[in-house]
């Protein structure tokens, strides 16, 4: 909200919606975009999405409508499935947090805590914010790693040559030709 929030206060985004996808289940989300759609009878300009699975829900009732890869789409996590429905042009964008570096700092930040040295780079968030439910009070400090946009220009060289996702799950279904080459061994 911190980036979209000046666009709102100028007036050039409306949010028309902003619900809670409970458990990021992508049969709600499909659901509650389903009615949002009804509501402003189609006319959407854009979805920001919590993760993948909601945004592939999200993306069921936007294909009902004819609407899948015309409104913009974003996701988060880079899964299989966000980035093979990136690479065939109808979730614009995911956000890639490389989990692999999750467990290292973490281990950094519990051996810090256990030698009674202060945690450095850490950022405090309200619950609200953070689950979406505006009755939680408190807040809890965290620390984030880089994050990377992942789009159908770079899903290749992000997330597969990376090893997160691999090459099959990410192209399935993709016809040969706009296939990239495949990772030599």
């Amino acid at each position: 909200m911190s980036v979209v929030q000046p666009y709102i206060d100028s007036g050039v985004v409306k949010i028309v919606a902003d619900q809670w996808v409970e458990n990021w289940d992508a049969a709600k989300a499909e659901s509650m975009m389903e009615n949002i759609l009804t509501a402003q009878q189609n006319k959407i300009d854009a979805v920001v999405a919590s993760n993948d699975g909601t945004a592939l829900g999200e993306l069921q009732a936007l294909a009902a409508q004819g609407l899948a890869g015309k409104v913009p789409i974003s996701g988060q996590d880079a899964t299989a499935d966000g980035c093979n429905s990136i690479v065939k042009g109808q979730q614009t964008v995911s956000v890639f947090k490389d989990t692999r570096l999750l467990a290292p700092q973490a281990v950094n930040m519990i051996d810090a805590l256990i030698k009674k040295q202060a945690l450095t780079g850490l950022t405090s968030f309200t619950l609200a914010i953070l689950t979406g439910d505006k009755t939680l009070t408190g807040s809890i400090q965290a620390a984030f790693l880089p994050v990377v946009q992942v789009t159908k220009a770079n899903v290749y060289d992000v997330v597969v040559k990376s090893g997160f996702q691999t090459y099959d799950n990410v192209y399935r279904g993709v016809p040969a030709a706009d296939l990239p080459p495949t990772l030599a061994p």
